[in-house]
């Protein structure tokens, strides 16, 4: 996985050295950052691997191959819960990158296990919701640039319908049309449910075991109700250095913005 993102990285960090140019701050080149990030993932510094990475990220490079590095790195550094993030970002950037998705499934079971060793059992999510897993395999664009191929097809054919003279040529573009018709809408569904619009707020992870869901934005409010790990959440609001969060188990509360992580910017 590190020898891979050589390969692919580059267009997004090519597309980075203007912006790393802008800052004279920033004398290090985004390609020598994702070098040395790669040379101490091998040598086994991985709190270093883990620096270099975020330091692309902060930088704006947003390219699955960092991600899945980052998540790697973390995951080794025990940072579960921001490696299950990571992975997540990428697979957003790469839906079918099936090392991000072994990487992610692998993460989930970690934190299972800690919780389970610490508590004695845990109850930990293994796959998104049916509706979120069915449309994860494909990308934004594809499924726009889908829905547009079948608009264009379900009015041409309800064009060339009202031209035609044959009966069995119109009942045939008919038929096509409700076909284009009943495919479009479910690609649409399909965009819709990509992008997050079936939501209440923005798809998010905890990063912190225990992490406090509080009644107010307030670091004195009581606490309603603790989240795990790892754990889906949606992020509502935000207020004063807090997030109002509903976890995937339905907890709503206020936590604080350094114990969640939003999955795309």
């Amino acid at each position: 996985m590190i020898q891979r993102g050589n390969k692919h990285a580059w267009p997004w960090l090519l597309a980075g050295l203007f912006a790393m140019w802008c800052a004279p701050a920033q004398a290090e080149g985004l390609q020598d950052i994702f070098r040395s990030g790669n040379e101490a993932f091998f040598r086994g510094d991985f709190a270093t691997a883990e620096q270099r990475y975020e330091r692309l990220a902060g930088a704006g490079v947003r390219d699955p191959d960092v991600f899945v590095n980052l998540g790697l790195a973390q995951a080794r550094n025990g940072e579960l819960g921001r490696a299950i993030l990571s992975f997540e970002r990428a697979l957003v950037l790469r839906p079918d990158d099936s090392d991000a998705s072994a990487a992610l499934a692998q993460a989930r079971a970690a934190v299972g296990k800690r919780r389970a060793d610490a508590q004695g059992e845990a109850v930990v999510e293994t796959r998104p919701p049916l509706t979120e897993a069915l449309v994860r395999p494909y990308r934004e664009n594809t499924l726009a640039l889908l829905a547009l191929a079948l608009d264009a097809m379900l009015f041409g054919c309800l064009l060339v319908r009202r031209l035609a003279r044959s009966d069995s040529v119109r009942t045939g573009l008919g038929i096509a049309a409700s076909v284009a018709a009943l495919s479009c809408g479910v690609t649409l569904a399909a965009l819709v449910v990509k992008r997050g619009g079936h939501r209440d707020g923005r798809a998010a992870i905890v990063l912190r075991e225990g992490s406090e869901l509080r009644e107010a934005p307030d670091p004195r409010a009581a606490t309603r109700a603790r989240a795990h790990e790892g754990g889906s959440a949606q992020v509502l609001a935000r207020d004063s250095g807090f997030a109002r969060v509903r976890t995937a188990t339905g907890a709503t509360g206020w936590i604080a913005d350094q114990d969640v992580g939003i999955i795309a910017d």
